[in-house]
Formats: structure tokens, C-alpha cells, sequence
């Protein structure tokens, strides 16, 4: 370890230029508008929250609008089948290149050698999971085959790849029955972002906040809804426009904000 000065180190420019979906979600994501490269974004929601079919669907977005780059999705708890199932939902799936760990006798070594052939994004399904086969494949604990996933991770993160290429995961994660983020605080302390997919019983639709984003905005929501097997996003308002609209509901209609407002 040594102590540096930002003025003295060379940041690669390319980890300053944004992978874009041309959606709303671009300026969600960052400030520079897109998913940036050499970023560990955690991915959180409970079951059925929706958080693999977002995570999908937005890999599956990106690779479209970013034909140049590489992008991989692993799957660690479904097979070709259950995705195959899934896929008649999302059609996207069908054209994501994919790993499937299931029944994979050395995933260590598998994972090790896949990763090296460099990606632009890599979507992980799930943490708890990769690192359960793992541990079950190894002499690891749970604690130290989490610790190597992530440690792999930062690895390509940095370029550690033959192709030099600053990869960005978005790996997802299972939240307790609070809704929090289930896992070790250093994952979350080291990560890039934390994203959590909830469902607004209120709005009738679900919604996307960060409870920590480097690159951008937290504590923002963004609403979303599937419409023909792919993600779309509803329009955030600024708190002026809100009251701007909230004024012209009261002398029309009585009150109903079952729209899907994004409020700071």
C-alpha cells in the first residue's frame, strides 16, 4: 500500500464513459448518464420482487444500444429450462450469452477461467448462490468463498483480464424479511451501489432506490412497469411539478396520486 494523490495518479479515460440503455434509467444510474465501467453494483429485493427480471432486462437493454462490448450473465440458481420458462416473459434472455453454474463440478475453476476472456458487464445470479457452490465444490466456509467471489470481482473490476477491460457486475442479492440487504457489511461498504427493487403497493407499480450510489443520486425512486416483456420506465417530476400538478388535480377531481410520482 501507498499514499497517493488523485492529481498524480492516470485514470484510464475509458472508465469515465458511461454504457447507456436510452432509457430514463441512464440518469438514474449516474451522473454521467449511463452504467459505468469498473463499478459492483449489488442488486437487492425479496422474492418475487422482480429484481432478476429488472437485472435481465437491463443487461439485455445495454447489450442492444452497446453492440461493441461484451456482456455475460451467470446463473447460479436456474438451469437452460427454468430460463427458458422465464425467457417467454422476457424474450431479451433468449440473446444474453450465459454461464449456468448448476451441477458445474469445479465452479472456482470455471468462473476463474470465464471471467478472464474479459466483459464489459457481467450480471451475477446470485452472490449467496455462486458462493454456496463454491463452498460446497471446496475446503472453504461460507465467509471465505464470498470473500473470493468478491475479491475475483475486484480483480476484473481493475482490468485484471487478458483484454484489459474495467469490467462492471451487477450482482443481485437476497434482502431479509425487513427488506434489507442480506450479507456481510463489507460487501456493502465496498461496493459501488446498492440497489434495492420494491414493490409500491400504494402506486400499484414497483420501483428502483439506491440506499448508496457513488456514481450518482441515492434515495431517489425510480418507477417501472413490464409492458410486452421489457421494462419500462415512468417519468420522474421535480417537487415544484408535483405541486404544480397536485394544484390542477384539487379543482378537477378529487385527489388520487395513485400515479407514479418520483419525490425526494
Amino acid at each position: 500500500m501507498e499514499i497517493v494523490k488523485l492529481r498524480n495518479l492516470e485514470i484510464p479515460q475509458q472508465v469515465l464513459v458511461p454504457m447507456k440503455t436510452n432509457t430514463m434509467l441512464d440518469s438514474f444510474i449516474s451522473d454521467r448518464g449511463g452504467l459505468l465501467p469498473s463499478c459492483i453494483y449489488v442488486v437487492v429485493g425479496g422474492a418475487g420482487s422482480g429484481k432478476t427480471s429488472w437485472s435481465i432486462d437491463t443487461i439485455h437493454k445495454l447489450q442492444n444500444t452497446n453492440p461493441e462490448k461484451k456482456f455475460l450473465y451467470i446463473s447460479g440458481e436456474q438451469d437452460e429450462i427454468d430460463n427458458y420458462e422465464l425467457s417467454q416473459k422476457l424474450p431479451g434472455l433468449a440473446d444474453l450469452s450465459t454461464l449456468y453454474l448448476a451441477g458445474c463440478q469445479d465452479p472456482k475453476k470455471v468462473l476463474t477461467d470465464v471471467l478472464e476472456q474479459g466483459w464489459d458487464c457481467v450480471l451475477m445470479d446470485s452472490l449467496e448462490v455462486v458462493a454456496s457452490r463454491i463452498r460446497t465444490t471446496t475446503g472453504m466456509n461460507q465467509k471465505e468463498s464470498s470473500t473470493w467471489v468478491m475479491d475475483l470481482m475486484f480483480k476484473h473490476k481493475k482490468g485484471g483480464n487478458s483484454s484489459n477491460i474495467f469490467t462492471t457486475f451487477m450482482v443481485i442479492q437476497q434482502a431479509t424479511k425487513g427488506g434489507n440487504f442480506k450479507g456481510d457489511s463489507s460487501i456493502e461498504f465496498d461496493t459501488t451501489g446498492m440497489l434495492y427493487v420494491r414493490y409500491d403497493e400504494d402506486e400499484g407499480n414497483r420501483y428502483l432506490s439506491f440506499s448508496k450510489n457513488r456514481r450518482g443520486s441515492n434515495k431517489i425512486k425510480q418507477y417501472y412497469r413490464l409492458s410486452n416483456g421489457r421494462m419500462q420506465y415512468i417519468p420522474r417530476v421535480t417537487q415544484n411539478a408535483f405541486v404544480a400538478q397536485e394544484e390542477i388535480v384539487s379543482d378537477r377531481r378529487p385527489r388520487d396520486y395513485r400515479h407514479s410520482f418520483l419525490t425526494r
